[in-house]
């Protein structure tokens, strides 16, 4: 058990707004304080096990709904044809807008993945493919995809064509809150005060 004089050494090195809903919490006593801000560690680290299993199968889960969706869309500049399914190089309209910024980020990222991967492994300089460029895609992007309820969002229309054309179907279940899990992971990495 740490003593009284490194439990007030620690507090004194976090900074006093980060620790204040814990100390007020705690009857401003600095022991109980600390044990709470590590309860809230582990606390985080169990949510950040599930958000990192669940990002991934939601990201899958969406990826293949559009894949199948964006195969099926006319192309926009070649008549007659449609776009593939590769949304991430090649989307259709709505996706073209709703995820241009995100999509050129996630490239890049890939692109200097691959220029960090060691001189050995067997994809070095290799093609970067759609699973690469999803791979960099951030979990904030998904909820713009997502319907909101706001007419006036510029993106409204878009997302209401792709919750309604392109991700129909299971297995995305359809959030009551479609920002839950997105508020979550933010609050997790950064260790956010208890509420």
């Amino acid at each position: 058990m740490p003593t009284r004089a490194t439990i007030i050494a620690v507090n004194k090195h976090l900074h006093p707004v980060r620790l204040a809903t814990y100390s007020a919490r705690c009857g401003n006593d600095p022991f109980l304080a600390l044990e709470l801000y590590k309860w809230n560690l582990h606390l985080s680290a169990a949510f950040q096990q599930v958000l990192a299993i669940s990002e991934v199968a939601l990201r899958n889960a969406i990826d293949q709904q559009l894949r199948t969706w964006n195969a099926y869309q006319p192309h926009h500049t070649r008549t007659g044809a449609t776009h593939g399914a590769d949304w991430l190089i090649d989307p259709a309209r709505p996706l073209n807008s709703l995820t241009r910024g995100s999509r050129r980020t996630a490239t890049q990222h890939a692109t200097e993945a691959d220029g960090n991967r060691d001189s050995k492994h067997p994809r070095k300089g290799a093609v970067i493919t759609h699973d690469d460029v999803l791979a960099q895609i951030t979990f904030g992007v998904w909820p713009k995809l997502l319907p909101t309820p706001n007419a006036g969002d510029a993106s409204y229309r878009g997302r209401q064509v792709l919750w309604r054309d392109a991700l129909p179907s299971e297995p995305i279940a359809r959030p009551a809150q479609p920002g839950f899990t997105h508020g979550a992971a933010p609050r997790c990495q950064h260790h956010g005060s208890p509420q």
